[in-house]
């Protein structure tokens, strides 16, 4: 039987007017789920469902985290597990009370490392990448990396003091604690500058307690800077799976500020403030 040219544009006309809705309902319920969680073709993973699990059974702390934004630790008005007063040393106290980054310059504003501290504190997303052996941290913030093992090996005693430290990891129960040592003292805790000395040790548990949430907590313990360790709790969400991470380069914005004068250059402290 023949079927002429018209007749036939007007069936398959037809046929996509009865079958779009279809497909587009099928595609719209890949796509739903909370805050843009989605994949095509994969299954929307519940939230509040288990966390994945590692080869060794452990929990796996892949995936893109938003932290907690402090800007200062002690900020009340942001997350529960504030940090209401911090009981500073003498040497401490005279560096928080000295703080002037308008003056002496911040070493943010000159494009160095933040830290593992303002790193986790910044507004800027934080990717981890999990095996049995390692958790590998990268951060949007200046595109930086740090790599935590989890493999039973001590802290590197042969490294140089460093902004990030020299980080090892432990299991307890299904918390990962990361222990992070040999730091150069330069780095403030926050935006406002609550100082840290080389003599801070930094310890930080992830608990990634459902799918979609880690909590965590930030000790510091700093015998030169604070009279007692302090803590700061956080929980952090997942991002939706569809968030990618931007390219991040300080030097852009700050470059020519830095060259002209509008941003005071950093410079390391010395004498009886060198950390």
């Amino acid at each position: 039987m023949k079927i002429s040219f018209k007749l036939a544009v007007g069936l398959l006309i037809v046929i996509a007017l009865f079958t779009a809705p279809a497909i587009a309902t099928a595609q719209a319920g890949q796509r739903t789920g909370v805050g843009g969680w989605y994949k095509f073709g994969v299954p929307v993973p519940s939230l509040t469902g288990p966390a994945p699990k590692l080869a060794n059974g452990k929990p796996s702390l892949e995936g893109m985290w938003s932290q907690t934004r402090r800007a200062d630790v002690t900020n009340p008005n942001v997350q529960a597990g504030f940090v209401p007063d911090l009981p500073f040393t003498p040497w401490g106290q005279r560096q928080w009370d000295n703080y002037d980054p308008v003056k002496d310059g911040d070493y943010a504003g000159s494009c160095l490392p933040f830290g593992w501290s303002r790193t986790v504190f910044g507004p800027h997303p934080m990717y981890l990448v999990h095996t049995d052996d390692k958790l590998v941290i990268l951060s949007e913030q200046n595109s930086w990396f740090h790599i935590v093992y989890t493999d039973g090996r001590p802290h590197d005693p042969s490294l140089p003091p460093s902004w990030w430290g020299d980080s090892v990891g432990r299991w307890d129960g299904d918390t990962l604690i990361v222990e992070t040592k040999n730091f150069n003292g330069y780095a403030k805790v926050d935006t406002i500058g609550h100082p840290l000395s080389s003599q801070t040790t930094i310890t930080q548990t992830f608990k990634r307690v459902n799918f979609g949430t880690i909590e965590h907590t930030f000790t510091v313990t700093d015998p030169k800077t604070y009279t007692r360790p302090w803590t700061v709790k956080n929980t952090w969400p997942i991002e939706p799976f569809n968030t990618k991470m931007l390219e991040y380069s300080c030097e852009e914005g700050n470059l020519d500020a830095l060259i002209e004068g509008a941003i005071t250059p950093w410079h390391p402290p010395t004498g009886e403030d060198a950390p």
